[in-house]
């Protein structure tokens, strides 16, 4: 397989100011630079402290506090004013809590729901740089293939015109010539921008900033994967491994816990805890300075109006989410599906321009001898360079593009499903 090592910025660098990227390497350098994935990792962190808070906030209770009281005036005065110091240090444990349960089902179910959609909303991402580095590739390889041509195309137009001043062409054959040569740098220089701009969305994507060079190596298998799945069993994947359908699974539970919460609401809670409490006008200097005591809670409480109310609205959010879990199995589905159709009518289209580019690749050689013998006209050489530069160009939009489809399909199922 030959690879072409293409470098973006100044000629002169250093092995440390530059960056090789690679297909098999995409994952690992964003995940290094990309302020996008940096972002995501934070805010998983962030969300796995906030669970273990919420769980261990669910077991029970443990509060401490001191407060300092300065009178700086009263009436009737009593001198000296005085400071006062007062402290409170208590520990609890639910011992038949319902609803600390409830909490810590429902933290579970958070913090489930949260993974799930930063570990989506990470595999987008990666998904998207995958597919942007295939088409900037694609669209390398379309700006190489009209820069050969308007190279071609040049070598043409210097020959009819050389013709033309010995009266050999007639000028409506020189101009034709110049111009299919404009258009042939417009063709190249219109490839040429739309492919800089794709390599600068892909840095940028990366996280890779303009003091470091770019070397991109191109991604150009001669085996193509295939699917090893039909889309039946792709389906039945993705239900089980679909980040947004966990994500959405998740939020189902949550909303049915809710609905338990509020019709159990009126189930006494009994807790068990110390309280050590000091009021004093000095500092406590040890827990010794503590009264101590210990104590049952129990507590039964219910909003006889409100309650009804409240369990209506948790019963209508739990329908809710469980259609919208619904709801995101029928897309996914919808978008397997269409994924895979797309997959099989690229393998046909990459197929077919296989044939076309085999056909104008001998058709073009052809034209070439008949040419050097004087069989056919310059210009007839030119109609065979131009259907070889087309079939040239649907070949590299149909093989990319057929690649782009497997790793929508991989992104959907969440999970590798090529051989």
């Amino acid at each position: 397989m030959i690879k072409l090592i293409i470098f973006i910025g100044s000629l002169a660098f250093t092995s440390a100011d530059s960056i090789r990227v690679t297909f098999y390497n995409l994952t690992e350098i964003a995940q290094k630079y990309s302020p996008y994935l940096k972002e995501i990792k934070y805010n998983k962190g962030s969300s796995t402290s906030l669970f273990l808070g919420n769980l261990t906030n669910s077991m029970g209770g443990a509060d401490f506090s001191i407060t300092r009281t300065d009178i700086t005036f009263q009436d009737p005065v009593i001198s000296p004013l005085t400071t006062n110091y007062s402290s409170n240090l208590s520990l609890s444990v639910g011992i038949a809590s319902p609803s600390n349960l409830i909490k810590a089902v429902n933290s579970i179910y958070d913090y489930k729901s949260s993974l799930n959609s930063y570990e989506d909303l990470k595999q987008q991402f990666l998904q998207n740089l995958k597919v942007q580095f295939l088409n900037t590739v694609k669209l390398k390889k379309t700006a190489d293939a009209y820069e050969k041509a308007y190279k071609r195309s040049k070598l043409y137009f210097n020959l009819i015109s050389e013709r033309y001043q010995l009266k050999m062409v007639s000028k409506v054959d020189y101009l034709r010539g110049e111009v299919d040569l404009k258009t042939a740098e417009i063709n190249y220089l219109n490839a040429k921008n739309t492919y800089n701009k794709s390599l600068e969305r892909l840095r940028n994507m990366l996280g890779i900033g303009d003091d470091k060079i770019l070397m991109l190596e191109e991604y150009d298998p001669d085996t193509l994967p295939t699917l090893k799945y039909s889309d039946e069993t792709l389906i039945e994947l993705a239900q089980r491994n679909n980040l947004q359908l966990k994500q959405s699974s998740s939020t189902l539970g949550l909303a049915k816990t809710n609905l338990i919460a509020s019709i159990i609401s009126f189930v006494p809670q009994i807790s068990f805890g110390k309280v050590w409490s000091y009021t004093g006008q000095d500092l406590p200097r040890s827990l010794n300075n503590y009264n101590e005591r210990e104590q049952w809670v129990f507590q039964a409480y219910i909003n006889l109006l409100n309650y009804p109310f409240i369990v209506a609205n948790r019963a209508q959010l739990e329908r809710a989410s469980f259609y919208k879990y619904r709801k995101t199995l029928y897309e996914i589905v919808e978008k397997i599906k269409s994924s895979y159709s797309d997959y099989t009518y690229y393998l046909k289209a990459l197929e077919l321009a296989q044939l076309r580019f085999e056909q104008a690749s001998i058709a073009f050689e052809l034209a070439s001898e008949q040419y050097k013998e004087g069989i056919i006209s310059l210009l007839q050489l030119m109609d065979a360079e131009t259907s070889l530069l087309q079939s040239e160009v649907g070949l590299i939009e149909a093989k990319y593009n057929y690649l782009m489809a497997i790793e929508n399909i991989k992104y959907l199922t969440g999970m590798e499903v090529n051989q």
